[in-house]
């Protein structure tokens, strides 16, 4: 073998391994948020004096990668939509079909607000989601001057926001 030939084999064999002990096989994780809105309402209408959860509000999330799981989950109960006599509002619950526990979020009864829950954090993306609230009515309704025994709460355009990472 020519010195030549020896040279730039010896040089393509270093090249090589200098490559191969350089390039790494990083793998990016996706991250991103999805917020998923509904044009259902949450409902409730209660005697005075009784406490009960409204109707139920349903939420599909699809699309997300496979094994995307949430970092962080937020949920919107809405807007005031109606609201008649004393109505308490206790908490929101939040369930899902990746989890067999629900989470009652601490909830004043304010319209359009941010709720922030921790209890489905590293749980699945993709799933089925429900909210509904539970509220205590204080003393019915004032109709043509007369109190009547019932109250009722509405909240109209809830929406939840999933932020997701693929990589847990």
């Amino acid at each position: 073998m020519s010195r030549n030939k020896f040279l730039k084999l010896m040089f393509s064999a270093v090249l090589i391994l200098t490559m191969v002990f350089t390039t790494t096989n990083a793998t990016y994780a996706a991250t991103g948020s999805k917020k998923v809105t509904s044009s259902g309402t949450m409902s409730i209408a209660l005697k005075t004096g009784q406490t009960g959860n409204s109707s139920e509000v349903v939420f599909i999330v699809s699309g997300l990668p496979t094994n995307a799981v949430i970092t962080k989950l937020e949920v919107n109960p809405g807007f005031i939509k109606y609201y008649a006599g004393g109505m308490l509002t206790n908490y929101l619950t939040l369930t899902s079909s990746n989890r067999s526990a629900s989470e009652k979020v601490t909830w004043g009864g304010a319209g359009n607000t941010t709720l922030k829950t921790s209890g489905f954090l590293a749980s699945r993306a993709n799933g089925t989601y429900t909210i509904s609230f539970n509220c205590t009515c204080l003393s019915g309704a004032i109709v043509n001057g007369m109190i009547l025994d019932v109250g009722g709460k509405t909240y109209s355009s809830p929406y939840i926001t999933i932020y997701w990472d693929d990589s847990l």
